[in-house]
């Protein structure tokens, strides 16, 4: 079994290449039966239908997931993923190929070291922070929205930098070994596309 790896997306760009983008998706996910046969969940919504879409052969392009919430806002285009062990970032490069005026944003998330955004300035994807704790998985755009989180949850100080945030959580755990839960800090790694 994979682990799976779940990634928000958005395009921006011309209006044309964002409908025309977006038309491709919205009529593979209501035709009656899959544009390739394949075992996927939700077969329509295959990641490989889309590639076959664009013109390359799913075998060639990393597409091992589906797609659901597609929506066309009036300057962009969203939509999710999930996937096996990795997000699709091979699939918006091709798209990208296909659409030279779009560009993407993106938030991905999968194994315990795998969060990732290329969203540097925050247009879209603005949290930085995950702390996992009973009974939440909250999302923070600041270290001290993050810490402050914690603090109510732990109930003690917790020093608003990110060493503070993972002493706070590891303190927490380990006096804490009997607990049906342990607390889970996690930060997205900015990254740049060039």
């Amino acid at each position: 079994m994979s682990n799976p790896a779940f990634m928000s997306v958005c395009f921006e760009g011309e209006k044309r290449e964002l409908r025309s983008l977006y038309g491709k998706m919205k009529r593979l996910q209501e035709r009656k039966k899959p544009l390739v046969e394949n075992g996927f969940y939700y077969p329509k919504r295959w990641l490989g239908n889309l590639v076959t879409r664009l013109g390359k052969d799913w075998r060639e392009v990393f597409c091992r997931g589906t797609w659901s919430s597609l929506k066309l806002y009036s300057d962009h285009l969203y939509f999710f993923t999930e996937t096996a062990w990795n997000p699709p970032i091979e699939l918006l490069e091709l798209i990208r190929q296909r659409y030279p005026s779009l560009k993407y944003y993106y938030s991905a998330e999968g194994d315990e070291d795998l969060q990732f955004t290329n969203d540097v300035e925050g247009r879209y994807f603005t949290a930085r922070y995950i702390v996992d704790a009973e009974p939440d998985m909250e999302y923070f755009d600041t270290i001290e929205e993050a810490c402050q989180h914690l603090q109510v949850c732990i109930g003690r100080p917790v020093e608003p930098t990110w060493d503070g945030l993972c002493k706070a959580a590891e303190d927490w755990n380990d006096d804490n070994p009997d607990a049906d839960w342990q607390i889970n800090i996690k930060r997205f790694e900015v990254v740049t596309d060039e």
